[in-house]
């Protein structure tokens, strides 16, 4: 059996592509059929809540000796990236594949147990096999890797064949994922900015930053599409530095200085080791005071009560930067947690503004909410605001921060820059 589960990403990526020619050349001269399998195990979101990344390693290390463990001596096996591999069956009819691919599947989902805890590990397969799906290599993976979506689609661990028929939505997902690492390199990727209003200073004082990709092929990518898959393949780390780079930028060309920038902080970065020097080394290179920056963490009590990451959110702390929870109420904090960690503002999930515009009932939640906070000495922030009547809702709820359509939708820089006074003297009519 031919091994690669070692080296970085793309010194893997040219051995598959080399094994992979062998292998097509060897079932093309003695005309044999081959079976080219994507793999996704989903490495569970508990993890996180341990010492993350031994506990992560050792539960892959096992599940790579099973994997190994359950194909022939002439497959290969390569690992991609920290949740996904790509099989290779020589010889084998699609029978006898599904065998193979069953038995993967049942021996990744026997519990692991890693460091006293027992995990339970998710897997899909999606298969393309030669000559029938492709005889082109590229196409070969990539028809695995979409129908790896399509297994995906059925909730419990499976595996899914090309049949001839590709699903758009998944077909979609493929070229998004398999394109995100050349994003960055080829100056796919820009930001738009979205206006934060505030209700008592009457004004606009904030500003978040949104990534954007422009796709070549299918256009407009927004981040709901792909920052999950940036996270799990381990390079949402760049994209942070990188919009916390352009951000910088932006606000170091201009003169007003009172505008913070809200920016987006993962789970994923506040693990980083290196996080705190690399952020201060940006805001040094452009002499952008940390004051003049938002950081929004998700909503993640488990996470924040490591120890770790809680004293990391406290160096940001100190070192100048606001802290905003972001989709509050799309998670399990409670005010009693705020307590314990250094949270400057709460930023409302978008439902409670579409829930409180279809039943004004909701208000007997919203109200007390927005008091807490204020109570704590929080600000509040509202997002997802989209008409005048539901501008003025909020504000008078005593909502501190407004961001929506309603406002100005994301746009540009220098589109943002020029259009603060037209917005102000909009909301003041």
């Amino acid at each position: 059996m031919d091994e690669m589960v070692q080296g970085n990403e793309f010194s893997n990526m040219e051995r598959l592509n080399e094994r992979l020619s062998m292998t097509l050349a060897f079932c093309k001269r003695y005309n044999k059929s081959a079976a080219i399998c994507y793999l996704r195990i989903h490495i569970p979101l508990e993890i996180l809540s341990y010492n993350q990344h031994e506990v992560e390693k050792t539960l892959l290390q096992k599940m790579t000796t099973r994997l190994k463990n359950s194909i022939r001596e002439l497959d290969t096996v390569v690992k991609l990236n920290r949740s996904d591999f790509m099989i290779l069956l020589t010889d084998i009819t699609e029978h006898d594949c599904q065998i193979i691919c069953e038995r993967i599947i049942t021996v990744i989902s026997e519990k692991f147990t890693v460091d006293f805890h027992e995990f339970s590990v998710q897997s899909h397969i999606g298969i393309c096999m030669y000559p029938y799906g492709s005889r082109d290599a590229n196409e070969l993976m990539a028809m695995a890797k979409v129908q790896m979506y399509e297994a995906e689609k059925e909730g419990k661990s499976g595996c899914a064949f090309y049949n001839g028929r590709l699903n758009p939505a998944a077909y979609r997902k493929m070229l998004i994922e398999n394109d995100l690492p050349y994003a960055l390199k080829k100056g796919q990727l820009y930001i738009q900015y979205q206006p934060q209003y505030h209700s008592v200073e009457k004004r606009i004082t904030g500003v978040e930053a949104l990534i954007r990709w422009n796709h070549p092929s299918i256009g407009v990518v927004t981040p709901l599409e792909f920052i999950d898959f940036a996270e799990k393949a381990g390079f949402q780390k760049d994209l942070f530095y990188w919009v916390l780079e352009e951000s910088c930028k932006h606000i170091a060309s201009q003169k007003d200085r009172r505008l913070k920038y809200s920016i987006n902080l993962s789970v994923n970065e506040l693990l980083l080791d290196q996080l705190l020097p690399a952020i201060s080394y940006i805001l040094t290179k452009y002499a952008v005071p940390a004051s003049q920056i938002t950081l929004e963490i998700t909503e993640n009590i488990e996470i924040y009560t490591v120890k770790s990451v809680n004293e990391r959110l406290h160096s940001l702390k100190r070192m100048g930067f606001t802290i905003a929870l972001d989709d509050f109420g799309n998670g399990y904090f409670s005010f009693s947690d705020f307590l314990k960690l250094p949270i400057d503002y709460i930023k409302l999930d978008r439902n409670f503004a579409s829930s409180l515009m279809k039943n004004k009932q909701h208000v007997v939640v919203i109200a007390p909410i927005i008091t807490m906070a204020h109570n704590l000495g929080l600000q509040v922030i509202i997002e997802g605001i989209e008409e005048h009547a539901q501008f003025w809702e909020w504000v008078d709820l005593g909502c501190d921060l407004l961001q929506g359509y309603y406002i100005s939708r994301p746009v540009a820089f220098r589109e943002f820059t020029d259009s603060i006074a037209g917005i102000e003297q909009k909301i003041r009519r």
